[in-house]
């Protein structure tokens, strides 16, 4: 071991990411543990922070051959032991038979016990010939509840060595596993894993397990050849040409070793391998018929220390290298309104109730996670349906619905997500409305009827300060079905429209009684005449959902006397015209001109004075 390798490869295994994403399957015969200890916990490292696919991930199942039940608590120590921190792996169902004894072991596999739980019921031992059992595990993945987020993981080791007779025991072990497979309820993902010590893709054995049928095995690397130094990149044993401890040298140039998923793990759907991403960990292709850590590896592009740490741990770990290969893992549904449901919604308003539907799996790659399709429906008073592909998060899709308003009263209805992507989990979702519904405020400027513009009239004098004059503002048949009244603004128009203001009247949630709304006029360097202005009063209903804008118009007449006191008729004189208006406003009649002693009445006092006054 080259101390700088070492230091490069330790560097590397702290990357390796803990993260509940889409699926890392290895498998690795390990020779019994015949192999450097120290070693096979830094190839155990790597494999977790294998990045050759573009990612790392903990790896979250592996298979193992040559497990003796002498060396399993070793290995299980192993294992854990080269976890990265905060991951740990469970044991599955491991039996042993006296036969398997004498082929150096059996097969065992290791799960992460976050990821995965076993269902032991589905463990199977299947005679492969030659002393040896395929175990078959089913193991169930956390935080989905569909039967096809199971997924049966096939542990094998076939006869080894060359010749007819031995191909016969594999073909007839590969038959054995194919028959296994093919009664397993239709749909269920399945991975082939193990040494099966197949010499070429011509081999019955290898037809067997690649042939048509419900379990059909499909190689990652394709069903062609593996000979030759031209798909030496396929090759997993041996990594030494002359190895130390009993382990099989001559270099690398078989391919014994497989993981294989079935065509449902390989449909695109769920549980599903991701192409492109299988792998011999440490293969560069470069060195067939030679030792892997002769010279340099490639393995990891632009990373020579560190491929030639795994090329040397490699070599003394054991005499068949590791398999990696990636799986997706089924989408999650998750379906929410974007924001909080309104309490009250305006009669005959479109009140949208969007509806945030998102694809929530977790992963390390967004090639990990299966696409999920969704149906919006609808019922009750909310209308809208839509399908599609949801987007991965932390994106989302925003589907809109709405409530139908028409009638007041309490309006309730569902939205329904739905998905049919495989083993999706939930696979529904569905979100309850109620809404009450009411009327829309009414302003009025009448309490009896429902009035919306009114003409007022005032009389000043010139530089006076501010005339003003008032009128009453109604919600007009208020009761608890009816949304409050709000006074938001109010605009003048007209030529003289800046000498008028309200400063009264504006503020919220008019229910019963009356808002006062109160104009003023600036008679400040205000010459004799008329003055007139459209004061249009903005009211709308209170704040809740589909609230609109109402209006009520007042239109305001100024007449702005010549400053003489009892010209009442603006001639510049007090004189016939002047008494005959007072006394056409002989009464009661507050703020009147006429009332020039100011006692709220013209009568007899004020006709004196004018009498007084008279030019």
């Amino acid at each position: 071991m080259r101390p700088s390798r070492l230091l490069a490869l330790l560097s590397v295994v702290g990357l390796a990411v803990s993260a509940h994403a889409q699926i890392r399957v290895a498998h690795w015969n390990i020779c019994a543990l015949k192999g450097n200890p120290a070693a096979l916990t830094r190839v155990l490292q790597a494999l977790h922070a294998d990045n050759k696919a573009g990612w790392a991930q903990p790896v979250d199942i592996i298979t193992f051959n040559e497990v003796t039940t002498g060396s399993l608590s070793s290995l299980q120590s192993l294992v854990n032991g080269a976890a990265p921190t905060g991951v740990t792996y469970t044991l599955a169902t491991y039996t042993s038979a006296s036969g398997e004894t004498s082929a150096s072991g059996a097969q065992a596999m290791f799960y992460r016990s976050d990821r995965f739980s076993e269902i032991t019921s589905g463990h199977a031992d299947i005679f492969t010939e030659a002393g040896r059992y395929t175990d078959r595990w089913l193991l169930q993945l956390t935080g989905y509840s569909d039967t096809k987020a199971r997924v049966y993981v096939y542990g094998s080791h076939l006869k080894a060595s060359s010749g007819p007779s031995n191909e016969a025991l594999r073909l007839d072990g590969a038959v054995a596993i194919r028959n296994n497979a093919d009664a397993l309820p239709a749909g269920y993902p399945i991975l082939y894993t193990g040494d099966y010590n197949f010499y070429s893709n011509t081999e019955p054995g290898y037809e067997e397990l690649i042939s048509a049928g419900p379990a059909q095995a499909v190689d990652p690397f394709g069903t062609g050849t593996w000979a030759g130094a031209m798909q030496a990149i396929k090759h997993s044993q041996a990594p030494a040409v002359n190895p130390c401890c009993g382990l099989v040298g001559g270099g690398m140039d078989d391919r014994f070793d497989f993981v294989m998923p079935s065509l449902a793990a390989n449909d695109g759907n769920g549980i599903s391998m991701i192409a492109g991403t299988m792998r011999n960990v440490g293969n560069d292709g470069a060195h067939f018929d030679k030792g892997i850590g002769f010279g340099n590896n490639t393995y990891f592009p632009g990373e020579l220390a560190r491929s030639n740490a795994l090329a040397d741990d490699l070599e003394i770990a054991s005499d068949h290298i590791p398999q990696i290969l990636e799986f997706t893992v089924p989408a999650k549904l998750s379906a929410a309104f974007v924001s909080a449901l309104p309490t009250r919604a305006i009669q005959n308003a479109t009140v949208a109730l969007p509806v945030r539907v998102q694809n929530v799996a977790t992963y390390v790659n967004a090639l990990g996670v299966d696409d999920l399709s969704y149906s919006v429906t609808s019922s009750g008073k909310v209308t809208g349906t839509a399908t599609g592909t949801a987007a991965l998060q932390p994106s989302s899709t925003t589907v809109n619905v709405s409530l139908n308003t028409a009638t007041v009263g309490t309006a309730t209805g569902t939205v329904s997500v739905t998905s049919s992507s495989e083993a999706v989990e939930p696979a529904a979702v569905s979100l309850p409305v109620s809404v009450s519904v009411i009327r829309g405020s009414n302003p009025s400027l009448a309490l009896a009827s429902d009035l919306n513009s009114i003409a007022l009239t005032l009389e000043c004098e010139p530089d006076t300060g501010a005339a003003t004059v008032t009128t009453p503002l109604y919600n007009f048949g208020y009761d608890a079905s009816q949304s409050k009244l709000d006074v938001d603004q109010v605009t003048f128009s007209g030529a003289f429209a800046s000498r008028f203001t309200m400063p009264q009247g504006v503020g919220a949630n008019l229910a019963t009684g009356a808002r006062t709304l109160q104009f003023a006029f600036d008679s400040n360097g205000a010459t004799p005449g008329e003055y007139s202005t459209v004061a249009t009063v903005r009211t709308s209903d209170e704040a809740v959902a589909g609230e609109q804008i109402r209006n009520v118009q007042v239109t305001l007449t100024v007449t702005v006397g010549t400053g003489l006191q009892g010209d009442l008729d603006g001639d510049g004189t007090v004189g016939p015209g002047d008494v005959a208006m007072l006394l056409l406003d002989f009464g009661a009649c507050g703020g009147c001109a006429s009332d020039l002693d100011g006692n709220g009445e013209v009568d007899s006092g004020d006709l004196a004075l004018l009498v007084l006054l008279y030019t």
